[in-house]
């Protein structure tokens, strides 16, 4: 059996994949040990397993994943690169191995699932934001501080705020000016984040003329749409899903 697996800064997800949809989903913190991470992940595989892995987490998560691979009888690996074209999609950067391996698939699984024009935001510890057009031309993208990277920066970098936690609920009208320092600095994240994403939006589709369909994934998704103003839709699997691609190849 096929099993896609998403190797971010902070944290691994996996799904097994069967009569083309993605069940037995799992996830693991990466940050706070790679081999309970990875032994999380074993625990879990089917037997001979054909693992597809898009993995952000360095050398070090990759040479776990190869010797799991290799201590399971008739496993295979594939660990997927960016290219410049795949499945229709034409990579923007002059070296594509420049372009993070998650971002790439996410604009692989947007533009498949929009068929069309498509902008792929995901929401993790950094918030990456990619766009393509209908003729499958990635035309490039933008990479944030999450959060949280933004509320603790004035913690590193200043005396008397203190570490700050970002708000977690949208606050609207005058309730989105903050009362006391870390609703200040929270709301203040929020809103920096979610002003440029929304901004990012508006510029593809008035350059596009049409509006692309906006696909929201990873850890922050939920909060970040209560912060946006633009219209979006949900995909927790987002990059799972761009994964398929290459399973469907395989088969092919």
């Amino acid at each position: 059996m096929t099993v896609l697996v998403d190797v971010g800064n902070t944290r691994i997800k996996w799904a097994t994949l069967a009569d083309g949809r993605l069940v037995r989903h799992g996830s693991a913190v990466l940050r706070e040990s790679v081999d309970a991470a990875v032994a999380a992940l074993a625990a879990t595989l089917p037997p001979q397993p054909r693992i597809i892995a898009a993995n952000v987490a360095g050398e070090r998560v990759a040479e776990r994943l190869r010797a799991l691979a290799a201590t399971r009888p008739g496993a295979s690996l594939e660990l997927v690169t960016t290219s410049a074209e795949r499945f229709g999609v034409r990579c923007a950067y002059a070296e594509p191995s420049r372009l993070g391996v998650d971002r790439w698939v996410a604009v692989l699984a947007a533009y498949h699932g929009a068929r069309g024009a498509a902008c792929a935001i995901d929401a993790g510890t950094a918030v990456t934001f990619d766009a393509v057009d209908d003729a499958g031309v990635h035309l490039g993208g933008l990479i944030f501080p999450g959060v949280r990277l933004l509320a603790t920066a004035l913690d590193h970098n200043t005396s008397d705020i203190g570490r700050t936690p970002a708000a977690p609920a949208a606050a609207r009208g005058l309730d989105l000016l903050g009362r006391n320092t870390d609703a200040a600095v929270g709301h203040a994240a929020w809103l920096a984040l979610s002003a440029a994403l929304d901004r990012a939006v508006v510029t593809v589709e008035r350059a596009l003329g049409t509006r692309p369909v906006v696909y929201l994934t990873g850890g922050d998704a939920e909060p970040l749409r209560d912060w946006l103003e633009t219209r979006t839709e949900l995909r927790a699997d987002l990059v799972l899903e761009g994964l398929e691609l290459f399973a469907d190849a395989q088969e092919s």
